[in-house]
């Protein structure tokens, strides 16, 4: 009977350790949260592009060097050059690139699409 109270002591003492302990153990495991950006960089900065499709729809209306990007519908993207309309399979798509361009220039825009030729 002795050794019975000194194990309801020992699981008494472990269950205490573990309800103090866990706290602290789920506060160590939780991500850290992501640093926040100055409340001026925050209202320009929009939501993260995805994927490739996204980026190509948020340059729509800009000049690329295939003309300016018109739209993207369904599966293609539509240029617009010089008074010609230039449709690409989305698909096909293989190079978006963002060039460094000249203090006070907007950004250039390059776009590859992969050829058969």
């Amino acid at each position: 009977m002795h050794t019975m109270t000194h194990v309801r002591w020992l699981v008494a003492i472990c269950v205490a350790v573990v309800i103090l302990i866990a706290p602290a153990y789920a506060q160590k495991r939780k991500p850290a949260p992501a640093p926040s950006a100055p409340a001026g960089e925050q209202r320009s900065q929009s939501k993260t592009p995805s994927s490739i499709r996204d980026i190509i729809v948020s340059l729509q209306g800009q000049q690329t060097n295939l003309g300016t990007l018109a739209r993207v519908t369904g599966d293609y993207v539509v240029f617009e050059s010089e008074g010609d309309t230039l449709m690409y399979p989305l698909g096909a798509l293989q190079v978006v690139k963002f060039l460094k361009t000249e203090e006070g220039e907007g950004r250039k825009v390059e776009v590859r699409f992969l050829s058969k030729d």
